[in-house]
């Protein structure tokens, strides 16, 4: 009996993995730039923090210190900045794929790194430039030594031009692990060989366009993006753009507000997320100068988008509809967009106004509901007529759980009543004790 309790022990232990990756949902990915994150070592003479293309000693164990920054932003994925032995702090220019980068620390930095993230439920992908000249065989092999060396979910691929599909697709049959492609145009071209995921940057003019000042039309931008489509991921800004921060500079609009509606948009929809590391403070910037790959400064005071962060990455775990419902587009004009995610039983409301007025529509669902308000406290019950009423404030968002109605909150009553009930007794004891 002993035995047949272990071996099921055992089967239900190996399905484990199996069960969680079928559960999953949205993914939110942060890519970090590590020589641009924080110094947690003295990294040598490289470093000059006075030049702005210079190393500024960002390390592993920078990386390290704030892996708690990283969970409580809801963060699923951490995609690292090229590793690789390099001139340029960026990484991108790979002298060595044998060599990791000295201002970054060793291999075994790195290997606790990774390790550490996966302890917190968090994957790691490489970012893995690709040099042309280097013939496919070796360029593979690069790529599978790293694999089985570290804990890797995969590669991130920021140029996969530079090989041919016949490639992609043979990589794609011999590496473990996730392919991410990074590409502005050609997205399913990349997913129908090798590639699993793509992350799109054809729509981010759209994104910054709608999203930097308010009374745009959503329209445009529903119709560059393909939000249906959960092998898509997508990203406000990223290290060869400006800061999203930056478009506000000539609205006067504030950066908050508009990064609060883009990342309950881009947390919300089905296509996965990507945020570039700072954006969460939000840091600003501009490529010019460089001024968008400034160290990350966690003592900045502002926490507003780091709180609205977690607020919906902890609704993923109570509400699976919002991070892997299928989605119904049911209002976009205005610049105020509703839509609802559905899985199985379970129904999720998300209402996004961009614009300078409060907006409201009403919306058909099944009889005897209510949606309650996660980001904001708001109760919209079933009117007279069988709708509902979705309304939000001036340049806000919010998240409508759909469930039934419950009534009035008795317990809640009870609790009111009996402090009143205390609060009358205590008062006449008062009254009768001044009075003798």
């Amino acid at each position: 009996m002993k035995l047949k309790i272990s071996l099921l022990m055992l089967l239900l232990v190996g399905l484990l993995p199996v069960i969680s990756q079928a559960e999953e949902g949205h993914s939110v990915y942060y890519y970090l730039m590590i020589d641009r994150f924080e110094s947690g070592e003295k990294n040598g003479e490289l470093v000059d923090v006075d030049n702005p293309s210079a190393f500024h000693g960002g390390d592993f164990q920078g990386i390290l210190n704030r892996v708690d920054h990283l969970n409580t932003l809801g963060v699923t994925d951490v995609i690292l900045s090229p590793i690789f032995s390099t001139q340029d702090y960026t990484g991108l220019e790979v002298e060595s794929y044998d060599q990791i980068q000295k201002t970054f620390g060793t291999k075994e930095n790195l290997k606790k790194l990774i390790e550490t993230l996966n302890e917190k439920g968090m994957s790691v992908t490489l970012h893995f430039p690709i040099d042309q000249d280097v013939n496919d065989d070796k360029l593979l092999e690069h790529m599978q030594t790293w694999s089985e060396e570290l804990k890797i979910e995969g590669y991130y691929i920021s140029n996969p031009e530079a090989k041919t599909n016949d490639f992609w697709k043979k990589s794609g049959d011999e590496l473990e692990g996730t392919l991410i492609a990074e590409s502005d145009k050609n997205a399913d071209q990349y997913l129908e060989n090798g590639f699993d995921l793509v992350h799109d940057r054809s729509t981010q003019d759209e994104l910054t366009t709608y999203f930097k000042q308010p009374g745009k039309s959503i329209q445009d931008l529903l119709d560059a993006s393909n939000i249906r489509n959960e092998q898509i991921i997508q990203s406000m800004d990223f290290y060869d753009t400006d800061r999203f921060t930056h478009q506000f500079a000539e609205t006067g609009s504030h950066p908050i507000t508009y990064w609060k509606l883009a990342l309950t948009y881009l947390l919300t929809i089905p296509n996965d997320t990507l945020v570039f590391q700072g954006s969460e403070i939000p840091l600003d910037g501009v490529k010019d100068d460089l001024s968008h790959h400034q160290l990350m400064n966690f003592l900045a005071g502002e926490d507003q988008l780091i709180r609205h962060m977690e607020k919906i990455s902890n609704a993923y775990d109570d509400l699976p509809s919002l991070s892997k419902g299928k989605i119904s587009i049911l209002h976009a004009d205005d610049s105020y967009l509703v839509f609802k995610r559905t899985f199985q039983n379970d129904s999720t409301i998300v209402a996004i106004n961009t614009s300078q007025t409060q907006q409201k529509v009403d919306i058909e669902l099944e009889e005897g509901l209510e949606l309650r308000g996660l980001l904001k406290d708001d109760l919209a019950r079933q009117n007279d007529n069988g709708t509902y009423t979705v309304a939000v404030d001036r340049e806000s968002s919010n998240i409508f759980n759909v469930r039934e109605d419950s009534g009035l909150y008795w317990p809640l009553i009870f609790i009111f009543a009996g402090v009143m009930a205390i609060f009358i007794i205590f008062a006449i004891l008062m009254y009768r004790k001044n009075k003798a």
